[in-house]
């Protein structure tokens, strides 16, 4: 692959972490703020905020297999949102 395209793929990714690290901040806010917030919850989701922080600094190091992953991650975020909602 080229340089340009590996440097797109990279933005790609990090453009879609950051998303994804939007709407992990939105929830943990949400939890946080009701009257009664769920420790283990917010503990969950603290977990996987730092998770989505490593993967950040991974894909700006240019971690191809972090860059994969995130294509998967893509991929259901995508099929989640067009998914029927049963609740």
């Amino acid at each position: 692959m080229s340089y340009a395209t590996d440097d797109a793929e990279m933005s790609s990714a990090r453009e879609i972490l950051f998303h994804c690290r939007g709407k992990l901040s939105a929830e943990i806010r949400k939890e946080a703020s009701r009257s009664q917030p769920d420790a283990q919850r917010l503990a969950d989701l603290e977990l996987v905020m730092s998770q989505l922080r490593d993967e950040i600094d991974a894909v700006t190091a240019g971690d191809r297999a972090v860059t994969t992953r995130v294509r998967l991650l893509y991929g259901m975020l995508i099929k989640d949102a067009y998914a029927p909602t049963s609740r």
